[in-house]
């Protein structure tokens, strides 16, 4: 866990409007080390004249500094310089006052919390909060997840298309698993496309949703399963269009596509 703070000169949590230091503190929860250090800190100064290109340019500099840290501890989280953190920079800002190393502990706990009912992640795309898959379980695994439902109901609007493609074709996953009402009529075209596999199946008996499980090529499973395919157990293989297109072309005849049911989508990529 990591949290940057910003102090005054009095060592008080303080505004980002008041000259200062931003200053980062972790935590090795997986080696159940219950003590926040303090790892690095920078001299942080907005001045009310600079234009709003240098303003921007000062907060990139110096969020740069902090690594892959996303959360901030102030005592504030309005204003052009929050803003210009939370939607270009994607960093979770607490307003909080008190004992600093209590304010991290509760910040920790709450974020916490957050995060064990989110059902997918949010990305900077474009200067853009953004709907994502998230990552679950070992980072070293590449296995992500994301309830296609839900992210499709966030504020930016996205599509379906939008919220998966980029992450499909950035070939930094090893599987991802999506859970989602009904198959995206666009997926089979874009499975065959990005050389993937997949397979499909009804969340539970009443068939109330999908889970879909999409294989890279690299992997056991993606390689043992032909690409364009959807379809898990007994639930009927579903050839992807330009495959039908193919068999139509050799036999003269049209191929009825499997029905695809319902299906959460896991995919897996290089």
């Amino acid at each position: 866990m990591k949290i940057a703070v910003h102090v005054n000169h009095q060592d008080e949590v303080a505004s980002l409007y008041e000259a200062g230091f931003l200053r980062l503190y972790e935590k090795n929860i997986a080696e159940d080390q219950d003590v926040w250090r303090a790892t690095a800190e920078i001299a942080f100064a907005i001045d009310a004249d600079m234009p709003l290109s240098l303003v921007k340019a000062a907060i990139h500099a110096a969020w740069a500094e902090l690594g892959d840290c996303t959360l901030l501890v102030s005592a504030d989280v309005r204003g052009m310089i929050y803003s210009v953190l939370q939607e270009e920079l994607g960093v979770h800002t607490w307003k909080s006052e008190g004992p600093l190393l209590q304010q991290l502990d509760m910040v920790s706990q709450k974020q916490t919390e957050q995060e064990a009912k989110r059902r997918f992640e949010l990305v900077n795309l474009a200067g853009k909060l953004a709907p994502a898959p998230m990552r679950v379980g070992d980072p070293q695994a590449g296995h992500f997840w994301i309830d296609l439902k839900e992210a499709l109901a966030h504020e930016s609007a996205q599509t379906s298309r939008q919220i998966l493609i980029p992450f499909l074709s950035s070939g930094r996953f090893c599987k991802l698993e999506i859970l989602c009402d009904h198959l995206p009529k666009w997926l089979s075209w874009e499975l065959e496309r990005l050389n993937l596999s997949a397979e499909s199946e009804d969340i539970d008996a009443t068939s109330a949703g999908l889970r879909v499980t999409v294989y890279a090529r690299n992997t056991p499973e993606g390689l043992a399963r032909k690409v364009g395919l959807l379809g898990a157990g007994p639930t009927p293989q579903l050839a992807c269009p330009r495959e039908l297109q193919r068999q139509q072309a050799l036999t003269g005849t049209t191929p009825t596509p499997a029905s695809p049911g319902r299906l959460t989508l896991t995919l897996e990529s290089i």
